[in-house]
């Protein structure tokens, strides 16, 4: 089977992830291609030893140059079947398949509901051109069928998923990792991993964690990933004083090992679907808190494995990590609770593969 998947980044993120451990299942049995709109990042080396051709069409900027170069591949190619994800490489994808019968497939890993009008009513325009569209959460799903009109029998729900050989509670790491960083046993370490991108909010909680280390000055909080808002955070932590105990740690590898030695994962999105930091927490045995937006709320139960809390809300948040951060027990026992609910957690590469099969017969 030929597979062409073309995504709009391969970055460290949360779908390009998924697309890696897609691509690592579905390669050694087919031909596989991937193309990025953008400059290739971290995950391509990924996809490349998994065994993909992967192409960048970040050389030509230009929106219809994108879109013919897909074509002609698509053209030219001729694959079973096209994968898109993403909002753009969706769209570009979409119009580049148009008149050409192809098996298209899209996984769109975004929120439509917070997107422009605009690509709302593209959305609209053009969704008849898939096959299967795949959501990842079941909050895009109903927003898909329910305001963007896609027929019910076209959207499939393939929850994201997070590997048991990749996330795992390991307390050496967590020593090795307190060592290296200079973090006391007894410090309690607030971890996000995500963009640090606008739709993630990262203020929110620098703002709540400040408020919080006023009275708790032995907390610490780690921020793991890249991104737009790093020169905006930098300027609060400089201004709040809290460069000592605020760590940018930037891109890393290895999240298994960040998150074992955390305490506790908190993520504040204005924004989500069902974001794959969060399984990977849960893996991790991790209390977690998550602003209530996407399908976050059903991963997370109020008092059980963490706090659910309205985006945006510094106050409650505020009180939520004073709250965890004085109670070691509380925090064990939301800990234990993740790593029950995250049993839940099944891998979508099977479902993946099955779809394939079932829409070239």
């Amino acid at each position: 089977m030929k597979i062409l998947y073309v995504i709009s980044s391969t970055e460290l993120g949360g779908a390009e992830k998924m697309l890696a451990e897609l691509v690592s299942a579905i390669a050694p049995m087919n031909q596989v291609r991937v193309i990025c709109l953008k400059p290739l990042g971290e995950i391509s080396v990924l996809l490349q030893k998994a065994g993909a051709d992967v192409l960048s069409l970040a050389e030509d900027s230009a929106l219809g140059g994108k879109i013919h170069q897909l074509s002609v591949i698509i053209r030219e190619w001729k694959p079973d079947i096209v994968h898109a994800m993403l909002l753009r490489a969706i769209l570009y994808t979409r119009i580049a398949c148009a008149g050409k019968n192809v098996k298209l497939i899209t996984t769109p890993h975004f929120d439509l509901s917070k997107r422009h009008f605009i690509f709302q009513i593209l959305d609209r325009l053009l969704k008849e051109t898939d096959t299967f569209t795949v959501a990842e959460s079941a909050s895009t799903a109903r927003y898909l069928i329910e305001h963007q009109g896609y027929r019910k029998e076209k959207v499939l729900l393939f929850p994201n998923s997070a590997d048991n050989k990749c996330f795992y509670k390991d307390e050496t790491i967590r020593e090795q990792m307190r060592q290296k960083h200079g973090f006391h046993v007894k410090t309690v370490v607030f971890i996000c991993v995500a963009r640090l991108a606008y739709v993630k909010d990262p203020l929110t909680l620098l703002k709540a964690f400040r408020n919080v280390y006023r009275s708790n000055p032995d907390i610490r909080l780690v921020y793991v990933g890249e991104g737009a808002e790093r020169e905006n955070m930098e300027f609060f932590i400089e201004q709040s004083g809290l460069k000592d105990v605020v760590l940018l740690a930037g891109v890393q590898s290895n999240i298994n090992d960040w998150l074992n030695m955390a305490d506790v994962f908190v993520l504040p999105s204005i924004e989500e679907s069902l974001p794959l930091s969060l399984l990977e927490a849960l893996k991790v045995g991790l209390p977690c808190m998550v602003s209530k937006v996407g399908d976050m709320p059903l991963w997370v139960i109020h008092g059980e494995n963490g706090f659910v809390f309205p985006a945006q809300d510094i106050t409650l948040l505020s009180c939520l990590l004073e709250t965890i951060a004085k109670d070691a027990h509380k925090r064990e026992q939301m800990g234990k609770s993740s790593l029950e609910i995250s049993k839940r957690i099944n891998p979508s590469s099977p479902q993946y593969q099955q779809l394939y099969q079932q829409v070239i017969q």
